[in-house]
């Protein structure tokens, strides 16, 4: 079954548009990116940032998270 995301190209100028810092990512967003991205999982957590972060600022509201187990059920 082929990847969901491919990513071909990678972050240019990096040291001007990014800033490197230390994160926990929880395993099974780890395991999604592994089966369903190819190439650079770096482009790919940006790009899957961005696009929730989009989401979230279409919503146009305040979301509480209290559970983050129970979003992450969808990922399993």
């Amino acid at each position: 079954m082929p990847k969901k995301l491919l990513i071909t190209g990678r972050m240019v100028n990096r040291s001007e548009t990014s800033k490197l810092t230390s994160i926990h990512i929880r395993n099974e967003i780890t395991d999604w990116l592994e089966n369903n991205a190819s190439g650079n999982k770096q482009v790919a957590f940006n790009y899957l940032l961005a696009l929730g972060i989009e989401a979230l600022e279409k919503k146009k509201k305040q979301i509480v998270i209290e559970d983050l187990d129970e979003i992450i059920q969808s990922l399993r």
